[in-house]
């Protein structure tokens, strides 16, 4: 005789303190634990990264850096970004994630050390997200230094409230989040607020990285104009610009259209790793740039030695301080060169945009 039980689909009755008992799917019970594991797996892929990226930016970072405020707060952040991870997989071994515990409710045996745990988690998350808000503004800030006075005040008072909005919603998170997680009993609900927070969150890191992408966009340009063709480090920071702008965003909005809850965490993981590698890439462009440019400029002072020497009287005056000229030949840019018939090993350096002096084979924009 052919059964028609289908043993997939039972129910397991667990019974609580007092003995009553209640059923529980066995396919709830699957999802639990499908769910414990997927959660731990990208958790600690998040924390590999985070571990090896440290190691790397603490190796790769010249001495002389360590000391910038940028590389304390990648710093910083990596390492709120690694015990926020490290919290949230110690959750998933605490009585929280039990069994009966999770299906009935009943959370008197749970020690005061998994509270702490849980709760600290939650704090973690609301600092990194300061860092991370305060990284973007202050290298926005940076970036957009040269702009007219009025136009970085107003970009300043724009950028702090975008990245007090966030912040601020995510500490009134952090608090009604914390007392849910001490007052179990008696739990409310703070999904909008999540929600409203993932909202804010995604919005100011478009904003940032779109401003940041922009600005070095058109500076870019400006290089491919001033005859700067290679793959130097703003075109690192742009690339990077752009992971940081599109792939948090994906994730994050792809988060409220999918029933996947491992999208969320990654969305700050991202921001973290991409800040500080965006600058070790851009740093080891730099240095190479720079070291290429010096044995390039020692053979041409060694070639060209005569004629430097022919005009050094001509030229030392212009290179003194700021003067007006009429006419600037570069030997980079054979443009310049076409109907002038000079060969001056000097070019012109702007600086600031507006500071003109003279220097030898170095054609720079500050």
């Amino acid at each position: 005789m052919t059964s028609t039980f289908d043993p997939y689909t039972q129910n397991v009755t667990f019974h609580l303190a007092d003995g009553t008992p209640f059923d529980v799917p066995i396919t709830a019970i699957d999802d639990f634990l499908q769910y414990a594991i997927r959660i731990c797996i990208n958790y600690s892929s998040q924390l590999g990264a985070s571990v090896v990226l440290l190691v790397i930016l603490l190796l790769l970072t010249m001495p002389e850096k360590r000391s910038s405020f940028v590389f304390c707060l990648n710093c910083l952040a990596l390492l709120l970004n690694i015990g926020r991870l490290l919290d949230e997989i110690i959750f998933f071994t605490t009585p929280f994630v039990g069994a009966y515990q999770y299906f009935s409710g009943d959370y008197s045996s749970v020690p005061a050390s998994a509270y702490g745990n849980s709760v600290l988690g939650v704090v973690l998350t609301s600092l990194l997200l300061t860092f991370i808000e305060t990284s973007l503004l202050l290298q926005i800030q940076v970036v957009c230094a040269n702009l007219r006075r009025q136009y970085r005040r107003i970009l300043l008072g724009i950028s702090v409230l975008v990245a007090l909005i966030p912040v601020a919603l995510r500490l009134w998170f952090m608090v009604e989040n914390a007392r849910n997680i001490i007052d179990t009993s008696n739990p409310h609900s703070v999904a909008w607020l999540e929600s409203a927070t993932n909202i804010v969150i995604t919005v100011s890191i478009c904003f940032f990285c779109a401003i940041f992408v922009t600005k070095l966009g058109f500076a870019i340009r400006l290089r491919r104009q001033l005859g700067f063709n290679d793959f130097g480090p703003m075109k690192v920071i742009f690339v990077m610009g752009c992971q940081t702008m599109v792939i948090p965003a994906v994730f994050s909005i792809v988060h409220y259209a999918t029933t996947v809850p491992e999208l969320s965490s990654n969305v700050l993981t991202l921001v973290t790793l991409s800040l500080p590698l965006s600058s070790i890439w851009a740093g080891t462009t730099l240095d190479r740039s720079s070291s290429t440019s010096a044995r390039r400029n020692l053979w041409q002072v060694l070639s060209f030695s005569d004629t430097s020497r022919s005009k050094q009287t001509s030229s030392s005056s212009s290179s003194s301080g700021v003067k007006s000229c009429t006419k600037c030949y570069s030997d980079s840019h054979p443009a310049d060169k076409k109907g002038s018939g000079l060969t001056s090993p000097y070019e012109i350096a702007v600086e600031h945009d507006i500071l003109v002096s003279s220097t030898t084979r170095n054609y720079s924009l500050v």
